[in-house]
């Protein structure tokens, strides 16, 4: 939802106005908290081609998001509520906050396996796991200045067939265990065949 400020959508600012909020109004403890960013490979820039139009929810949004990202104090203009009745301004220094950015990444594998090489050093990288690097990122389409203020970049592993059984048969969030409860409420025993979970976690996993 974010785009560059004055345009339809959130603000980057707004980032910063919801974890004031969340620590209750504390400034202090708002410039020790922790900002988690999904799907940020959405932000990613639309082609590497020079267009005409502005990418304003594109790479308009990292470079929004670089003054914040890389330490420093921010204005932040409170949304009107009964904390922020006048809707004020709110100095916060980003400093200590941890910044965390998560994505599919869908394609990256792509542009991994464009430099892989021939012959036997071929058969050796086909071996490893190849760790994504920052010049995997750029070229996927996030600003050298926004990739070089990532610390760590870290590749999750796909969840096995067990894993994904374990998620349908024990999770919290599992919608087969709330189904379950839902029929017991009409005391209705609901019960699903060990080969039929086994079936719906294979095809998860293709």
């Amino acid at each position: 939802t974010l785009t560059e400020s004055g345009y339809v959508g959130d603000d980057v600012e707004s980032i910063l106005a919801s974890l004031i909020e969340q620590s209750g109004g504390d400034i202090e403890r708002a410039e020790r908290g922790i900002i988690f960013l999904d799907e940020v490979d959405k932000i990613a820039r639309k082609s590497e081609n020079v267009s005409i139009t502005r990418d304003v929810s594109g790479e308009g949004v990292q470079q929004a998001l670089l003054k914040i990202v890389e330490g420093t104090k921010v204005k932040v203009q409170m949304k009107r509520n009964r904390k922020h009745p006048q809707g004020e301004s709110i100095e916060i220094d980003t400093t200590n906050i941890l910044f965390m950015c998560s994505g599919a990444f869908v394609g990256l594998d792509n542009i991994q396996n464009k430099e892989k090489g021939m012959g036997f050093v071929h058969q050796e990288k086909e071996q490893e796991e190849t760790s994504v690097t920052q010049d995997h990122l750029v070229k996927y389409g996030l600003i050298p200045e926004f990739v070089g203020r990532i610390g760590n970049i870290i590749t999750l592993k796909k969840l096995t067939v067990e894993e994904l059984r374990g998620i349908i048969l024990e999770s919290n969030i599992s919608p087969f265990l709330q189904y379950r409860k839902l029929f017991l409420t009409e005391d209705i025993a609901l019960d699903v065949d060990d080969k039929a979970v086994s079936m719906i976690a294979e095809k998860c996993h293709s």
